[in-house]
């Protein structure tokens, strides 16, 4: 069996292998930044769209009657004469 792969030529540090640049360079903060905010916004619009999910779903019960429609905020009168 023949050993074809070049090891020789490899090195032992992630770094050669980096697209953006070396170790602490301007391309490796840019893309932890980039990576930071696409995670903080894709998370927004997970909770957003969930949100919104469970806000269909709670009409679609109260519209045939499973809950009793939400009451208006503020104090409730009571039926007991206070």
């Amino acid at each position: 069996m023949w050993n074809s792969f070049p090891y020789d030529e490899w090195s032992e540090t992630v770094t050669d292998f980096w697209t953006f640049g070396p170790a602490n360079s301007t391309g490796t903060y840019i893309m932890t930044v980039l990576g930071c905010i696409l995670m903080v916004a894709s998370l927004i619009g997970w909770v957003w769209m969930e949100k919104q999910k469970l806000e269909r779903q709670a009409a679609a019960l109260r519209a045939t009657g499973a809950f009793d429609q939400p009451a208006a905020p503020g104090p409730q009168a009571t039926s007991s004469g206070d």
